[in-house]
Parts: C-alpha cells; structure tokens; sequence
C-alpha cells in the first residue's frame, strides 16, 4: 500500500500544471514601438479576472488557449506576445483573439486597438562606448526598412565605421576591432530616400 502511495503522489506531481488556472473576463493588448526601428511593433496579450489588473499571457498558456493576432496589414501572429514589423508608415487597427482549446464557445477578443506609426530620425550627438551598459551605441533611429549607409570619419578624414543597413548601432571600434579614441568625428548618412540624408558631429566620451 504504501509503495501505492508513493507512485500516486508521484503521478500527480508530475502532472503539468498551468500557468493560467483563473476565469478570464476579457482580454486586451499592448504594444511598444521599438527603440531603434520605428515600424517594429511588440505586441503583448493580457488577461484580466473579476475586474483585475491585466496580466501578461506566457508561452505556457499556448498549451491551453490559441492566439489569434490581427495586425491590420494583412499579417498575423499565433504567440501571445510577437514582433510585428510594418513596410510603411500609417494607423493600424490590431486586435487579438484568444480561444480556449478545452471549450472551443469560449472565445475572447479584444477591443480594436490603432496602432499609428510614423517616419522617425533620429542621429546622437554623443555617445560613451565605455561598456558600462549606458549610451554605449551610435544608433541612427529610422524606420528600420529603408536601407541607410553611415560613414565616420576622425579628424584626419579617415573612415572609422561605415556600414550599410537598415538598421545602424555603432559600438565605436574601428574596422580592426579597436575602440577609437575619444573626441570629435564627422559622420555621412546617406540613402535612397531624402528624409533619412544627413550629416553632422558626434562626439565620443569615455568614463573616467
């Protein structure tokens, strides 16, 4: 009997236990902009129980509800949180759907959320690539889509950093691998569309 016993409890705790044992009311949705591209969405699935607060789905409740996202572009998503990235700036109206798999009548959908999104630029005029985990990047903020190219140059015209992409974050090293010195240097940022050209001064600092 009582190796009976032990098999028993053994069994249960085992069992997979759900993150998500609560009566959900309804559900919503969050988003943020990404910091460096402008058309790069996180999308974030709550719950919400007897008037609650929300609280954030998790990968775990996947095993018992199947997520639906609408992001108005004509895309979707299936995760309760996802990375969603636009072609073009404008007002998108996302909703999520989420549906119990055990009750497949329980369905919930969240209210029509816009999400507008406009052309960012945005270049820094210092950064401090001393690795303390602080503005330790060069980053050229734009839409993340339109490729950009950025040239550096030091005080004698050499080229420091140049690179070609969508997306620029810069640690201040050289084509060695070296970090530069600090100081004052030129940059040229160019690309196919007129908004994203420009060029200006960064300055470079190290912590003492």
């Amino acid at each position: 009997m009582d190796n009976y016993l032990r098999r028993l409890t053994l069994f249960f705790c085992l069992l997979p236990v759900s993150l998500l044992n609560a009566q959900i009311d309804f559900v919503s949705a969050g988003y943020q902009v990404d910091g460096i591209s402008s058309y790069l969405v996180t999308f974030t699935a709550y719950f919400h129980e007897e008037g609650g607060p929300p609280v954030r789905f998790g990968m775990d409740d996947t095993l018992r509800y199947i997520f639906e996202w609408d992001f108005g572009d004509g895309n979707t998503g299936h995760r309760p949180v996802e990375m969603h990235r636009y072609s073009m700036r404008g007002t998108y109206n996302v909703t999520v759907t989420v549906t119990d798999r055990n009750d497949p009548l329980q369905v919930f959908v969240s209210d029509v959320m816009p999400v507008s999104l406009e052309d960012v630029f945005e270049v820094p005029n210092v950064f401090t690539p001393d690795g303390d985990g602080i503005n330790d990047y060069f980053i050229v903020r734009s839409d993340g889509v339109t490729p950009l190219t950025v040239t550096v140059f030091d005080r004698t015209g050499n080229i420091v950093y140049k690179h070609t992409s969508p997306v620029i974050s810069w640690d201040g090293r050289n084509p060695s691998g070296t970090r530069v010195s600090p100081g004052v240097y030129y940059y040229i940022i160019t690309s196919q569309e007129e908004i994203y050209n420009k060029t200006g001064f960064v300055h470079i600092f190290y912590g003492r």
